[in-house]
């Protein structure tokens, strides 16, 4: 089950992805084919049945042409200037991961940044990341898998980088969790 603060709950979740797919004029199953999920998938979240996984949840924003910092963002940021302190940082979570969205969501930034932890025994699905996306292992170990490559064992210290709309995932190695910051490029509000 996803948790984001302040007080983002499951029915919260599902009326603003119901509300996302109506203004992209997507069905159910047009969605579900573009973000590589079944339909009944995501009946059941916008049902408030189901509570997606922060990775589903990211498959089915992109493929909305949405990014999760703007998801969860209750009002556009209103944070001005160049310095962001750690206690304006918005977090969600779910089971296995634990996200700290560094950057806020504003027009003028073109980032997304994430501070993210991974537990061990996830099994995440491949995602295509819209744009340009890299990471920095800070703590522990990650399993790298490029759709296409032969998977890459990284560790603190390790760095990678996948061109926009590549598939790809990442998962803890060992019985620690691991954790690092990823970035990526999101698209201009022109195009």
């Amino acid at each position: 089950m996803i948790r984001a603060s302040p007080n983002t709950d499951q029915l919260d979740i599902a009326q603003r992805l119901h509300h996302l797919r109506q203004r992209c004029h997507l069905s159910m199953r047009q969605l579900a084919a573009k973000a590589d999920v079944a339909a009944s998938y995501i009946s059941g979240v916008e049902a408030g049945r189901i509570s997606p996984t922060i990775a589903t949840l990211r498959k089915m924003l992109n493929a909305l042409g949405a990014d999760i910092g703007d998801f969860f963002s209750k009002q556009k940021a209103t944070t001005t200037g160049h310095v962001f302190r750690r206690e304006t940082m918005r977090t969600i979570s779910d089971r296995k991961r634990f996200y700290t969205m560094i950057l806020p969501s504003r027009p003028d930034i073109r980032l997304l940044m994430l501070d993210e932890e991974c537990k061990p025994g996830e099994h995440p699905q491949y995602e295509t990341m819209p744009g340009d996306f890299a990471g920095y292992v800070v703590q522990g170990e990650i399993l790298l898998e490029i759709k296409g490559r032969k998977p890459v064992n990284l560790r603190s210290g390790d760095a990678f980088y996948a061109p926009a709309r590549t598939k790809v995932r990442g998962r803890a190695l060992r019985r620690e969790p691991a954790r690092l910051i990823t970035v990526q490029m999101l698209p201009s509000e022109s195009g």
